[in-house]
């Protein structure tokens, strides 16, 4: 993830069209996150160095957490893949 970006809604991916009622659900909660986390950025100039290097992990992980949720929706053997899942075949 590049950390130079700021806002969440440079590291979340939008969705525009939902072809599930769970990626439906995982959209309106990103754009709820993105407030928070926007919010929460407004005051990260009175952090410590050490809280701005966690909070950048954050979003960063925030971010991969919401293309990875993408991607079991879109590509189910490229999440499989990219996470090391094991899944049965039934």
């Amino acid at each position: 993830m590049d950390t130079t970006k700021k806002r969440i809604s440079e590291l979340l991916p939008e969705v525009k069209f939902p072809r599930r009622i769970s990626t439906a659900w995982c959209a309106a909660a990103f754009e709820e996150l993105a407030t928070a986390i926007d919010f929460i950025d407004a005051g990260s100039d009175g952090m410590t160095s050490l809280q701005r290097q966690v909070w950048e992990r954050y979003k960063s992980q925030t971010a991969q957490f919401a293309e990875d949720m993408l991607l079991a929706e879109g590509d189910r053997n490229a999440i499989i893949r990219r996470l090391g899942l094991e899944v049965s075949k039934a």
